[in-house]
């Protein structure tokens, strides 16, 4: 386990623990009311899905939730519209979007942004088609892993 990974996974734990004790932790994770209100004002788009989000998401979704206050009034709109827009996908949309974020995280820096201002130099109706390309790609993964 990387050294980052660790002091995640530490401080994650040491959350939990804060916030609902072991036996949040060890139900998946916190409810909602163990949630501080700054935790749930950064999480509100998530509201309606947390109880039934897996114990690992949650830690996640808590690790956004600390950079909640040190961001700008437009970072904080920023990240509540992603999280609508997240919380509105099909399971197979989610893990197709992880996957993705995990390659592009992979990729130096330099690269995920020219690969940004290439995708927002684009005009709309490419945007909207590039959109709907990916869903039929997530259609048929999801018919493939049916069979």
């Amino acid at each position: 386990m990387t050294t980052r990974r660790y002091l995640f996974v530490a401080a994650a734990g040491a959350a939990m623990l804060l916030i609902g004790g072991r036996a949040a932790a060890q139900s998946g994770g916190p409810t909602w009311s163990q949630l501080t209100p700054q935790q749930r004002e950064a999480l509100a788009p998530l509201a309606g899905e947390w109880a039934r989000m897996p114990a690992d998401r949650k830690l996640k979704w808590l690790d956004i939730a600390s950079k909640y206050p040190r961001m700008s009034p437009e970072g904080k709109a920023h990240l509540h519209a992603r999280m609508s827009e997240f919380s509105k996908l099909t399971p197979e949309q989610r893990q197709t979007a992880r996957e993705n974020f995990q390659r592009a995280y992979q990729l130096p820096r330099e690269s995920r942004e020219s690969a940004v201002q290439q995708y927002q130099a684009l005009p709309d109706d490419r945007k909207k088609e590039l959109s709907e390309r990916s869903q039929r790609k997530d259609t048929a993964k999801a018919t493939e892993k049916k069979k």
